[in-house]
């Protein structure tokens, strides 16, 4: 997936949910959601960033997942607590 900017797109993209130590890889958000490219679990109320990296520029947000993740699950709400 990549940006379309100015004078072409990016070309390289990469997102994590990001807990502590654990980056979690991201498939895509669309800034009320997230999708897991791997299975994990995350408890009710966990607090992280997502981190979203455009050819080597990092940007983050923090974020809440009210009702954490199952094993399984790979769609994910949350709710922005801090943006930027």
């Amino acid at each position: 997936m990549g940006i379309q900017r100015e004078h072409g797109y990016s070309a390289d993209v990469e997102g994590f949910f990001v807990v502590g130590t654990d980056r979690f890889r991201l498939a895509k958000s669309n800034g009320t959601r997230f999708v897991l490219a791997e299975p994990c679990e995350v408890p009710p109320g966990t607090e992280g960033d997502l981190l979203v990296i455009v050819d080597g520029r990092a940007s983050s947000q923090r974020v809440v997942i009210k009702d954490g993740v199952i094993h399984g699950q790979i769609s994910v709400g949350y709710d922005v607590l801090a943006p930027f």
